[in-house]
């Protein structure tokens, strides 16, 4: 299993707009780094979902659900897309600021890439950010 972040605009698709829908499309990623870390993905993995905007942060945690498959909202480009389904909300938000300053996760391409919208989290740095967040996600809630 691998971990990711994924970046959305509360404003646009939020953390309680995924919950409410459920099962998921991902599109509109129009970058090819994070494209190709999409096409990385494998039903199973886990993300965090992370709201940019006013309140930046770790919201929740999904899974994805699909391999990567041709985006359909576009005929231009060679683009991608995923579907990702909620798992659990953070039971406490992880800050944009805890997370810049956080030792192991202050290195997420998130500070060095910040339109980048899709990146690989390592094992330690999902922990790190699990108990920043005091969420406990066992192998039957990530089901």
């Amino acid at each position: 299993m691998a971990y990711w972040l994924i970046k959305t605009s509360p404003d646009v698709f939020s953390w309680d707009m995924l919950v409410e829908r459920g099962k998921t499309r991902w599109d509109g990623v129009r970058n090819y780094q994070a494209r190709n870390y999409m096409r990385e993905m494998k039903p199973g993995d886990l993300t965090f979902i992370y709201h940019t905007g006013d309140e930046p942060g770790v919201f929740g945690i999904a899974k994805i659900s699909s391999e990567a498959y041709d985006d359909p909202t576009t005929e231009e480009g060679n683009w991608s897309v995923i579907d990702v389904e909620p798992v659990t909300k953070i039971e406490r938000m992880v800050s944009q600021d805890e997370l810049r300053y956080t030792p192991i996760v202050n290195v997420l391409q998130i500070f060095n890439q910040p339109k980048l919208s899709v990146m690989p989290v390592t094992e330690a740095q999902w922990e790190l950010v699990l108990r920043i967040g005091k969420t406990t996600l066992t192998a039957q809630t990530a089901k």
